[in-house]
């Protein structure tokens, strides 16, 4: 088989879940520390190994010693040899800091000026860990709440009306955002208890339940207001938010796939005890009100869902399986395969590798083909090339 298990890194952060990732691999007891997410790829930060005849090797260097036949020649050379997605499972039962993440520009100019500083990849400080853009798309595995994308100026405008006469709107999103980021503490502290006494009289509304939670948890962090300015989404099971470079968002509760570049640039703007850099989020956050929608997926073959999105670094697809129907499936680049509910079998010239919640699989490209089988859910991600 040109099929292979995979093992893979857990990440683990403060707002994460002691029960979800743990349960779903089907371990008998909570973690000790928050799970926040399962990462898939071979980014520095987290790299996956694969069971290649019976021995454990780093997915990175299996890629590096055959990269045409393992990513396919035209993803090689699109992708300079790498892997171009990486693939994650999110367990958020605390809210992650609100942040944006940059277009391939940004992207570049910032990690090389902060390699010219000399500011280490790991420094507290440090915002450009690659110099890659990342844009990504989330799918909810349960419920999940998330902001994302601002708010109509009017809509804003009104919000903050309701908490404090001060003029601090400008004429434009991008005018009344930067001023509320550049607030002293104690005008932010003012604030933040105003919207407090005031919301506790419009429990009713979600954008001012969300207000008063997030100021319990972040008593002098203004990003406590951002339910003000941010649009707020309840993703169904299934559901996905692609997200572009400079949309400000954060996800608040739930569990989710999400795949994106193979990039952990993150600039923060907020809900985080961790480095807030204002001048550079202001450089790089995007303050259009453009709609953003939830993403439903289009049926493909029968169980097959895909979710249609701009990049080609990466694609994902769900399968939806029962003990009655199968799949064949074609080859067009590397692939990973997560099952996320019952068992899976795939199957390629008469050898089978099972896949239980919590397991996957890395496809290299020289499979060409397999089937998949089973009674359970399984996600695929991909490059969005096509066959070389």
């Amino acid at each position: 088989m040109k099929i292979y298990e995979m093992k893979n890194p857990i990440k683990n952060y403060a707002w994460g879940s002691k029960t979800f990732i743990s349960e779903l691999l089907g371990q008998k007891t909570q973690s000790l520390e928050p799970q926040a997410e399962l990462w898939m790829g071979t980014h520095p930060q987290g790299i996956s190994e694969i069971n290649c005849c019976e021995e454990w090797i780093l997915l990175d260097q299996f890629i590096a010693n055959h990269p045409d036949l393992v990513l396919g020649e035209r993803n090689a050379r699109k992708f300079d040899n790498k892997l171009p997605f990486l693939f994650k499972i999110l367990a958020i039962d605390n809210p992650l800091s609100i942040q944006v993440h940059p277009d391939k520009i940004h992207a570049v100019e910032g990690f090389e000026r902060e390699n010219q500083n000399s500011i280490p990849l790991s420094a507290p400080n440090r915002n450009f860990k690659d110099p890659f853009s990342k844009p990504e798309l989330v799918c909810a595995l349960t419920p999940l709440w998330a902001m994302c994308g601002f708010r109509a100026y009017e809509e804003i405008q009104a919000n903050f009306l309701s908490i404090t006469n001060n003029n601090m709107f400008g004429q434009t999103v991008f005018d009344f955002f930067k001023q509320l980021m550049q607030l002293d503490k104690p005008a932010k502290k003012q604030l933040i208890a105003e919207a407090i006494r005031y919301g506790q009289s419009k429990m009713d509304q979600t954008h001012w339940q969300w207000v008063t939670r997030l100021a319990k948890h972040f008593p002098s962090d203004i990003g406590a207001l951002a339910p003000l300015y941010l649009n707020i989404f309840c993703l169904n099971p299934g559901e996905g938010l692609f997200l572009k470079p400079g949309i400000l968002h954060a996800y608040l509760h739930g569990n989710a796939v999400e795949i994106m570049n193979n990039s952990d640039n993150v600039i923060r703007g907020g809900l985080t005890v961790k480095h807030i850099d204002v001048e550079t989020l202001l450089n790089i956050v995007s303050t259009s009100s453009e709609a953003i929608t939830p993403i439903h997926p289009q049926m493909g073959q029968i169980n097959e869902w895909h979710y249609d999105i701009p990049v080609d670094n990466y694609s994902l697809t769900r399968y939806d399986l029962n003990q009655h129907n199968g799949l064949n499936i074609n080859v067009d680049g590397p692939q990973i395969m997560l099952c996320t509910r019952g068992k899976i079998q795939i199957s390629q010239d008469n050898e089978h590798l099972y896949l239980k919640p919590g397991m996957s699989a890395f496809v290299s490209h020289e499979a060409h083909s397999y089937s998949i089988r089973g009674d359970g859910v399984v996600y695929k991600a991909g490059t969005n090339l096509g066959i070389s």
